[in-house]
């Protein structure tokens, strides 16, 4: 009875000694997670902004070609007109 006693006193302190190693993982497994979504957190907003400047950009890119079309046009035009000025 002795021995099985010892044993199961051993087996109990083994088991209490892992439970706390669980315990200090569970805990640095908790502040990891918490960091990972404050992180996350911060590049979703990095993503939103960073798509609403590509999204104002886009349009600007596109008045800007709307623009150079209408100035390469008239520069054609100004051109046919001084190569051929009687075609006024």
């Amino acid at each position: 009875m002795r021995k099985q006693s010892a044993f199961l006193l051993a087996e109990s302190t083994e088991m209490n000694a892992r439970y706390t190693e669980m315990r200090k993982q569970y805990a640095f497994l908790l502040a990891e997670y918490t960091e990972m979504r404050k992180h996350l957190s911060i590049l979703r907003k990095q993503y939103a902004f960073l798509l609403a400047k590509s999204t104002k950009m886009r349009k600007h890119l596109s008045i800007l070609r709307k623009q150079y079309a209408f100035l390469l046009a008239k520069s054609t035009k100004m051109r046919k007109q001084y190569a051929h000025p009687t075609k006024l």
